[in-house]
């Protein structure tokens, strides 16, 4: 049972002298002073702890929802950053291949160039021994 302060009412027993005492009843914890609330036990109705349940699973709810929206919206964050990252990945890829391809076709052209000084030395080492 809970009280008008949403807190949770005490089980209580009325002392005093008169035709109610001994009888059990729900009060608020900060009964009689602030919010009044009072149920005999025997007049108990089940639907106000029903209707409390589902408002706590309402709440509990509502609080879920909200904290999927939030993450939808981290996660649609991430994938627009990761695609700029896919974007910057696929550039650099290209630029490295590109890279790769200007590397080789210098060291083809090195490798030609030792080929013809090294023939030419040894053509004119031919000569000479040869005159």
């Amino acid at each position: 049972m809970v009280c008008y302060h949403n807190e949770l009412a005490p089980l209580r027993v009325v002392r005093h002298p008169g035709p109610n005492m001994g009888k059990r009843f729900y009060g608020c914890p900060h009964w009689p002073t602030t919010c009044g609330f009072f149920q005999w036990l025997d007049e108990c109705n089940d639907i106000r702890d029903l209707q409390y349940q589902l408002l706590e699973k309402e709440c509990i709810i509502s609080e879920l929802q909200h904290e999927n929206d939030i993450l939808k919206a981290e996660v649609g964050n991430l994938k627009k950053k990761l695609s700029q990252k896919q974007d910057v990945v696929d550039e650099l890829s290209i630029e490295c291949t590109e890279r790769s391809l200007l590397m080789d076709e210098m060291f083809a052209k090195r490798r030609i160039t030792y080929v013809l000084l090294f023939s030419w030395v040894f053509f004119a080492v031919c000569f000479w021994l040869k005159a």
